[in-house]
């Protein structure tokens, strides 16, 4: 049965899309809040343990329409954080195409995802912030206004 949040739980516990165990995946709604998720058993071709046995499972024409797609998408994702980039002050996206133009990408190949702490993403948010900025958050996290 699936789990709605209330607003005691914790969004982090939510919007952890990792396996509950071995044998479950936890799947999160799709809303932007992640108000619901339900563990569900995991299929057989989950459990496989080498690239031997998904080729065996699935054939090797799948596999490689997965991994080449996900590379794509991984490659774009790339490109497109050089691309763009947040402009705090005026709320909007700033586009720079320069340093995509001369690049060579021939060479290009995916790099491994390092997750970021909570700790790491709020001291990059707070070095952005003026000292006023700063002490507004705090008094907002302390229920100050």
């Amino acid at each position: 049965m699936p789990t709605i949040a209330n607003e005691d739980q914790k969004i982090k516990e939510l919007a952890s899309a990792t396996a509950v165990d071995e044998d479950k995946v936890r799947v999160v709604s799709g809303d932007e809040k992640r108000k619901a998720f339900i563990d569900v058993t995991k299929p057989e071709v989950l459990k496989a343990q080498s690239l031997n046995e998904l080729v065996q499972q699935l054939g090797e024409d799948m596999i490689m329409n997965k991994v080449l797609n996900q590379l794509i998408i991984d490659f774009r994702s790339q490109v497109r954080g050089k691309m763009e980039s947040f402009d705090n002050e005026n709320e909007s996206f700033r586009y720079d195409l320069n340093e995509i133009e001369g690049a060579d990408y021939l060479e290009w190949k995916p790099e491994a995802r390092q997750r970021k702490s909570l700790e790491e993403k709020a001291a990059e948010i707070l070095a952005k912030l003026s000292p006023d900025q700063i002490k507004a958050a705090q008094a907002l996290a302390s229920g100050n206004k």
